[in-house]
This record gives C-alpha cells, sequence and structure tokens, in this order.
C-alpha cells in the first residue's frame, strides 16, 4: 500500500541528489519520486529480462525490489544478462543481483527466493507486491504468472523475446486483457524452442528488459498510456515496431465472461523435461561416462550455424529436422550419443527415434555446454 506523499518520510539530501533528474520532471517530482520509494516490484525470472528491469528499477528508487529465480550465475548468461559479472558464475543469481543492485542503491529493500515461481509460492507471493515483472523463460511459468495475478487483481508486465525480435504487453489490469485473451491455453513444450536452442542477440532482451521496467514505473507513478489492452511487436533487425491492439476476450476461461479458471491448478502447468531437469527415465550419460565408451558414435542434432560456431571433435552433423531421414541410414550395430546445446531437443529426437533405434540411442546430459564446460575446467589456470 503507497502512502501518501505528505505522509512518507522527506528524502534525504543524498536521495535528493540521486534522483535530481525524477525531481525535474512535473510528471515525476517529490510527489513521484515517493511513490516510487513506497512502491514494490516483484521481478519473476533474473535472466536476460530481469537482470536489465532490476538495475532501472533500483536506479529509480523503487523502495522493495523482489527476485525470484533458482538458478546459478552461468557463463553462458553473461551475453546478455549484464546484471552479473564473470566472478559471479557459480553463485546464485538472486543473491549476486541483491549484492549488485545494493551497491548501485543502498537505498532500497531487495527480497531473495532462491527458488522457482511454482504454484506453493504463486499467490503468496504476488499478493506482497504492487506490480509484477514476468521474465521468464518457460510458459509453464508464463501462465502460472498471469493466473495468479488475474485472481489476485494485480498488474503485470510480460515480455516474450526470440532471436532478434519480441513482443511486451501490460497483463491483467483493470479492464484489460490477460495473457489467456492473447493464448488461451499453454502451447506444447516441444513445439516452442528456448533461447538456448534458438539462439537471441544480447541486445534483444535488453531492450525489452528496460521496456517492462519502463512500463512498470508508469504504472506506479499513473502517467502516460501504459501498454494495457496494446501489444507492442518489435522487429529488431528491421526496427519495426508495431503498436497493436489487445482487447479482453468475452470467452477468456480466465477472465472472460463466464470463466472456467477459478484457482490455481498445478496439473495445467506440467512441463516436458527441460535441459536443467532432464526426464530421469530417458538413457542420459555424462561426459564422463560418455568418454568410457568409445564405439558411441556421437551426434549433434544442432542447426548448422551452431555446429558451424563449434562442436565436439568427431561429432556427426545430423540436425534435428532432418533426424528421421538421417536414421534411415543408420547401421545395424551403431550405437548413438546425441547432443545439443543444453539437452532440451535430444528428448525430442530420442522419441521421434525410439521406435526405429531401440535401445541404441543415449543423450548427452547437459549438451554441448557440458562438454565444453569439461574442457575449460581441464585446461590449466
Amino acid at each position: 500500500m503507497i502512502m501518501p506523499a505528505d505522509a512518507a518520510p522527506p528524502l534525504s539530501s543524498a536521495e535528493q541528489l540521486r534522483y535530481a533528474r525524477h525531481l525535474g520532471l512535473p510528471e515525476i517530482g517529490l510527489d513521484g519520486q515517493h511513490k516510487l520509494r513506497q512502491a514494490s516490484v516483484l521481478v519473476i525470472g533474473a535472466g536476460g529480462l530481469g537482470a536489465p528491469a532490476l538495475l532501472y528499477l533500483a536506479a529509480a528508487g523503487v523502495g522493495r525490489l523482489g527476485i525470484i529465480d533458482p538458478d546459478q550465475v552461468e557463463l553462458s548468461n553473461l551475453q546478455r544478462q549484464i546484471l552479473y559479472d564473470t566472478d559471479a558464475c557459480g553463485r546464485a543469481k538472486v543473491e549476486a543481483a541483491r549484492d549488485r543492485l545494493l551497491a548501485l542503491n543502498p537505498h532500497l529493500q531487495i527480497d531473495a527466493y532462491p527458488e522457482a515461481f511454482a504454484l506453493a509460492n504463486a499467490a503468496r507471493l504476488i499478493a506482497a507486491y504492487d506490480v509484477i515483472i514476468e521474465g521468464s523463460d518457460r510458459f509453464a511459468a508464463k501462465y502460472l504468472v498471469n493466473d495468479a495475478c488475474v485472481l489476485a487483481g494485480k498488474p503485470y508486465i510480460g515480455a516474450s523475446i526470440r532471436a532478434f525480435s519480441g513482443m511486451l504487453a501490460v497483463y491483467a489490469a483493470p479492464d484489460g486483457p490477460c495473457y489467456r485473451c492473447l493464448f488461451p491455453a499453454m502451447p506444447a513444450p516441444e513445439t516452442v524452442p528456448s533461447c538456448a536452442q534458438a539462439g537471441v542477440l544480447g541486445t534483444v532482451p535488453g531492450l525489452f528488459g528496460v521496456l517492462q521496467a519502463h512500463e512498470a514505473l508508469k504504472l506506479i507513478l499513473g502517467i502516460g498510456e501504459p501498454l494495457i489492452g496494446a501489444l507492442l511487436k518489435i522487429d529488431l533487425l528491421t526496427m519495426r515496431f508495431q503498436k497493436l491492439r489487445l482487447p479482453c476476450d468475452p470467452g477468456c476461461p480466465l477472465c472472460g465472461e463466464s470463466p472456467t479458471i477459478h484457482t490455481l491448478s498445478e496439473a495445467a502447468f506440467v512441463c516436458a523435461a527441460s535441459a536443467d531437469q532432464p526426464d530421469a527415465a530417458l538413457p542420459w550419460l555424462s561426459v564422463e561416462a560418455s568418454r568410457q565408451r568409445p564405439t558411441l558414435r556421437w551426434v549433434d542434432i544442432r542447426t548448422p550455424a551452431e555446429f558451424a560456431a563449434g562442436h565436439i571433435p568427431g561429432a556427426i552433423h545430423a540436425p534435428l529436422d532432418q533426424i528421421e531421414d538421417w536414421a534411415a541410414q543408420v547401421g545395424p550395430h551403431d550405437h548413438l550419443l546425441l547432443y545439443c546445446q543444453r539437452g532440451g531437443r535430444t528428448v525430442q529426437a530420442y522419441h521421434r527415434l525410439q521406435s526405429t533405434l531401440q535401445g541404441r540411442v543415449s543423450l548427452l546430459r547437459g549438451g554441448y555446454e557440458a562438454w565444453l564446460q569439461g574442457m575449460s575446467a581441464a585446461l590449466p589456470p
């Protein structure tokens, strides 16, 4: 609950200097800066989107920030997640983020949650903050955030990115649409590539994360025209910006005229196996275990661009979209070890090949990145 500006503690001299460029704007001024200091924002996902969003929210003086993310900082994050540096690799993202944000602005309260946003904590976390920023890379989390925000009456800013483009909107605001108005049901996980599969130029999540922070500040300050009932799409290769109308759907199962979703449900958010949570029932092999089996044929199922950029020496290249045709030529006694960037795509390939190569296909746990990490660890310091 944001207290009236006249009841808020006065800004210190240091705060007046820090926020001088805000105080000089008639749309913000002292009252607006008090609103920012009394506001709270929960950022779900401290990755490519959440990292720049957090930096700008902290710099703007949003008084309380919540960060939820279960992951540790990895070297492959640093191409786009500018909140972290090389020395942070191996640390919990939320802890590294908290230290960096407090170094930027010590006047803040930072709540760090080193866990996944899930059914068990969704309602509690959403209820504790004024505005939510959704920066997850998993559709399951996107739908859970949406449903929890609609049921709690809390607005959130959601973004999705891929390669060189993305889209952004404010969802679950009063009289505005929700994410299910745009996408009523979650797509099959195997149809949606992650950043590890499709790749992304680092500046793309940077721009969209900043725009998420910008929309959050507008909501807190009550200024401008937030993206409520509108969808912003940006293609950064052509620099084409499109602002499309996004109306409420009367038939929406969550916020429509006759909703069928009234409570959060875990069953709706079951995901297929991912690189970080591999299906234990599948024939995974670690890099070390794979090296103990010299008869395995290593098969790289990534795209031609990924393969050309670097691959395991001696590996055969058989892109995922051609894997079934390629497998028809495999000898009757060949045993294959499939790998992609992190492991997710090999699950798809395994299911495609299971009937024809049953018992002769293994999957590299952690994919090419795990192999690279092993090579890096073997080098002298």
